[in-house]
């Protein structure tokens, strides 16, 4: 017999919500699986019910992709700078 799975509950449910966090970062399915204890399809179905767009972050459209690049601009750029002079570039 199956199991009835379980009501989304993104305010009461840790996974749930850490789902939609690191999505709304532009995670990996992967990634997420290894922060919680869902599976590949419950994952996809949080979120699309969410309506988090993982493209939307990585190609720098959402809020928290703008946020994100203004807040660590510099020490990205101070590491990054450091990193190619290491690499003799």
């Amino acid at each position: 017999m199956r199991v009835k799975p379980r009501p989304v509950d993104f305010f009461d449910i840790a996974d749930d919500f850490e789902c939609a966090f690191l999505g709304s970062l532009g995670f990996s399915t992967r990634c997420i699986q290894r922060h919680t204890k869902l599976t590949h399809s419950q994952i996809g179905y949080r979120l699309k019910k969410a309506a988090i767009r993982r493209m939307d972050y990585r190609d720098g459209t959402s809020d928290t992709a703008t946020a994100v690049l203004k807040s660590l601009r510099g020490t990205l750029e101070k590491d990054l700078n450091r990193y190619l002079k290491d690499m003799d570039l």
